[in-house]
């Protein structure tokens, strides 16, 4: 007898898809929508034209009986009937206006959803496609559209009224600001942080904004005692809107819940407060477990703290059994990321994974310790995990051990050595899969089974990656925060590097040409895969080949490995990165400008400009015109330079500056007024320094005064000799 698959097993995306719209499967309208959307193949449609279809689910959620109708109505209004996009997606594409956040504010709007898109988007554009008055005055004022929608999200078929409710309470007839943006600015209170408590809000979005609004400033703009008496006790409002995360309707009464339990009448802590700081407890650490608890903030709250210390305002087993153990709160709060309202059950869970009733390590940190795996690594690739924390953890380990705690196959064959190459470390691997969350023993296997076979021999592509000289490191640094989509960006990694062949393709033959080993490439483009192609078309095709080749040629005088340690992490921003570092060091044909020239004269070679502004990044440009600002017009540098048998270009960058990056004029700064007075003589401290103290104690001496953290010279090692491959792990 013959059988046939059930269509909701063969076409599982379009099944997701209509539950999704309907709501539910088993009834006359799911089976008819779904036969239409497998039929007519339009989710493949959507895809083929760069469309996620969970965000065309999102607005036509609850359409239930009048699904098929909505669905059509709406793809007509996107698509022509070759399948082309029509004016509405282009015109969003070509502004940059991100569907998700159209998606978002429309959400829910179900049968309505055609209606409501198109007069939302009347509202933003005209007839030609040009934005209106609404959108230019959002960019005008640094509004983020992405803010509004998260305010707005779920506002449906609303979504237009809202979106000018809220416009209006924003904005004058005339396109300026209102008292509200106004006092907000003024008051120092970030409009992302109103946004996060407000998320999903929706159709209410006006009203509930003036209630939180109203409960922080009075009548003339001023603020009341909720934000006076958290200025005053240092209680950060970013801590407070994490915790109150997606309270939308309900914004106001959560905020004031949760003000009067951690301050009493007259804005002193209470005893939730004073314990958490008594007992070191970092704030921080509880909004994280506790970020998206909405309406429900002040019992999760309550809760979490009445896990944590008794009645008297004791520890209770649970934080001593920590301590004890030396596990750091910093890890737990990592893994239980947004647990929100279960906060105190997720907490819970995860101890009793971890340890018995008498406070003692189980099987699982025990095997961890004895395996050598830091719990710190862990909590990288779980982070985020939340409500699910425990059960994420348990199917991770599951992963890497067996029933005895010995290791198994998939992490065995990552970490051991095979013929005297490096293996990945857990370093390495939880840089990439950081923040898997729930989803971390799916992404650690689908990374093993890209690079592994059974055997544990390398695959095709690792060994791709190898025979170029790339390592472990080098491919942690690049897919640095990749999580769940690690193994897909590996891939698009060596789709890029190379050729159906194997053969590096040109792309990376030109890169490495250009004296990029894979350690520069991946720290310059650390945590950016998607980045690679732009960066290679920008350096090596067309008129923007001159900013890379007047860092490189001879009168410029920059390696490779000196852009890729300034300007680690610029992620996606590189190109324009590198343009404004090239146009504070060169003009236009290349002649070095006067600023870069200064240095020069003065000693600092490139190479010590490139330890001085290490991990820089996008500010790399603003910074060097910072420093350069503090070596001459304030003569600062002049000063070190005339105590020549102490202080050189190379000393200072190599000895006392090294790696400090955006913060080199702040301690450069410090570092000048400790040791000279205004007209350049030595102080007393310095004059003290060298007369009771060998040149090299000297310099660990002000290393660790001006840093606060203990001396580590490069022992006139240059940052270009290091492999910095691993700069992402120490950042």
């Amino acid at each position: 007898m013959r059988t046939f698959s059930s269509p909701i097993l063969l076409h599982n995306e379009e099944t997701k898809f209509a539950k999704s719209v309907i709501g539910r499967d088993g009834i006359p309208e799911f089976d008819q929508f779904l036969d239409c959307l497998i039929r007519e193949k339009r989710l493949e449609i959507l895809k083929r034209n760069g469309i996620n279809p969970a965000n065309m689910s999102s607005i036509l959620h609850r359409a239930r009986a009048n699904a098929a109708k909505a669905f059509k109505e709406l793809y007509d209004l996107w698509f022509d009937v070759e399948g082309n996009k029509t004016q509405y997606l282009k015109t969003l594409e070509e502004k940059r206006i991100n569907l998700s956040s159209v998606s978002s504010i429309l959400s829910k709007a179900g049968a309505n959803a055609a209606k409501a898109f198109k007069e939302l988007y009347d509202l933003w554009f005209d007839t030609e496609g040009k934005k209106t008055r609404y959108l230019i005055k959002l960019e005008e004022n640094g509004v983020d559209l992405v803010r509004m929608s998260s305010i707005l999200h779920g506002a449906g078929a609303n979504a237009p009224r809202a979106f000018k409710e809220l416009y209006d309470l924003w904005f004058d007839t005339e396109g300026k600001k209102t008292r509200y943006l106004i006092k907000l600015e003024e008051s120092g209170v970030d409009l992302v942080r109103m946004s996060s408590i407000l998320s999903g809000v929706g159709a209410n979005a006006t009203k509930a904004f003036k209630e939180l609004y109203d409960l922080w400033f009075d009548a003339e703009g001023n603020k009341t005692q909720y934000l006076k008496t958290l200025e005053k006790e240092r209680v950060n409002l970013s801590n407070v809107s994490s915790i109150l995360g997606k309270a939308g309707a309900n914004a106001a009464k959560a905020f004031k819940e949760l003000y009067d339990l951690w301050f009493d009448q007259n804005g002193k802590r209470t005893q939730y407060l004073i314990k958490l700081e008594e007992n070191g407890v970092d704030l921080v650490r509880m909004s994280s477990i506790l970020s998206g608890a909405g309406a429900k903030s002040t019992k999760a709250f309550k809760e979490l703290y009445d896990l944590w210390f008794d009645a008297e305002g004791n520890k209770t087993q649970y934080l001593k059994t920590l301590e004890k153990e030396r596990v750091n709160l910093s890890n737990v709060s990592s893994i239980l990321g947004k647990a929100g309202a279960n906060a105190a059950k997720a907490f819970k869970e995860l101890y009793d994974l971890w340890f018995d009733q008498n406070g003692k390590k189980t099987r699982y940190l025990k095997t961890l310790g004895k395996a050598g795996i830091n719990l710190s690594n862990i909590s990288s690739i779980l982070g985020g995990a939340g409500a699910n924390a425990a059960k994420a953890f348990k199917e991770l380990y599951d992963l890497w051990f067996d029933a005895e705690g010995n290791k198994t196959q998939y992490l065995e064959h990552f970490i051991k050595n095979k013929d005297g190459e490096e293996g990945f470390t857990l370093h390495n691997l939880s840089g990439m899969l950081s923040r898997a969350g729930v989803n971390a023993k799916g992404a650690f296997k689908k990374l093993h089974d890209l690079c592994f076979n059974e055997k544990g021999e390398r695959t095709d592509l690792l060994d791709d990656f190898y025979r170029e000289g790339f390592k472990p490191s080098n491919l942690s640094c690049m897919l640095c925060g990749s999580g769940v989509h690690t193994s897909s960006n590996l891939k698009k990694l060596h789709s890029v590097c190379f050729n159906e062949k194997r053969e590096k393709t040109k792309l990376l033959d030109d890169l490495y040409k250009g004296g990029f080993r894979p350690c520069d490439l991946c720290s310059i483009l650390s945590g950016s895969v998607d980045s690679l192609k732009k960066f290679h078309n920008f350096c090596f095709i067309g008129e923007t080949k001159k900013y890379l080749y007047h860092f490189l040629n001879k009168e410029g005088g920059f390696t490779a490995s000196n852009l890729s340690g300034i300007l680690h992490g610029a992620k996606a921003n590189i190109c324009s990165a590198l343009k404004k570092f090239h146009d504070v060091c060169f003009d236009d044909t290349g002649n070095i400008t006067q600023l870069l020239d200064d240095f020069y004269k003065e000693g600092f070679r490139p190479d010590y400009l490139s330890n001085v502004l290490s991990m820089a990044g996008n500010n790399a440009s603003s910074i060097l015109r910072n420093f350069h600002t503090s070596c001459f017009k304030e003569n600062h540098l002049n000063h070190f330079l005339t105590e020549e048998k102490l202080f050189t270009p190379k000393k200072l960058s190599n000895k006392l500056l090294y790696g400090v990056g955006i913060n080199v004029c702040h301690i450069f700064e410090k570092l000048h007024d400790l040791c000279f007075d205004k007209a350049g003589n030595k102080t007393e401290y310095l004059n003290n320094l060298i007369k009771d103290n060998r040149r090299r104690e000297v310099f660990s001496i002000l290393y660790e005064k001006v840093r606060r953290v203990p001396f580590t010279p490069l022992d006139d090692i240059s940052l270009q000799q290091q492999n910095i491959s691993g700069i992402g792990k120490s950042k």
